[in-house]
């Protein structure tokens, strides 16, 4: 298995920040997490990341070079805070103050959301592809339900 075209980072970047868990420096089937569980930290985190910035407008995956650049830095420090918890480190061991009777997925949906929310202009300032503006779905409605117009609640005269 491989990570996801959609995903961002890659295994080998996740195996650069945690070899203390690798097999010689690569995660295999006898590692603990496995090379099949770091790739699906990876594609997981990337999903979440895809959804929220599909929120926003964006086409996923993002590719212009530095928004993924970006995105591959979430992704990654992500899958790798999961790896130290599968071994029992970091802010996602259990019994960890930072899990406080919450899940990882939730602390990582979180801050994916803050992220990408803190973010989103500065993707579109380097160029990542906007599939449709942040004003979609905004409409006024300009009659009632029986068809009649309704009553402006305000206009220009209203104004000094």
């Amino acid at each position: 298995m491989a990570i996801g075209a959609n995903s961002y980072g890659s295994v080998a970047e996740v195996e650069a920040l945690t070899g203390r868990y690798t097999a010689a420096g690569s995660y295999d089937g006898t590692t603990r997490p496995t090379l099949i569980q770091v790739e699906k930290f990876i594609d997981r985190v990337s999903a979440l990341l895809n959804m929220l910035l599909a929120e926003q407008g964006y086409e996923i995956p993002v590719s212009q070079a530095d928004a993924a650049l970006v995105c591959d830095e979430f992704a990654v420090e992500q899958a790798v805070q999961l790896c130290h918890g599968a071994n029992g480190a970091g802010p996602f061991a259990p019994g960890s103050e930072e899990l406080r009777g919450r899940t990882a997925f939730r602390i990582i949906s979180q801050e994916a959301s803050v992220f990408v929310g803190d973010h989103a202009a500065g993707l579109g300032f380097l160029g990542a592809t906007r599939t449709r503006e942040q004003t979609f779905g905004l409409q006024a409605t300009l009659t009632d339900t029986s068809g009649d117009d309704l009553e402006k609640m305000f206009s220009r005269e209203d104004w000094p």
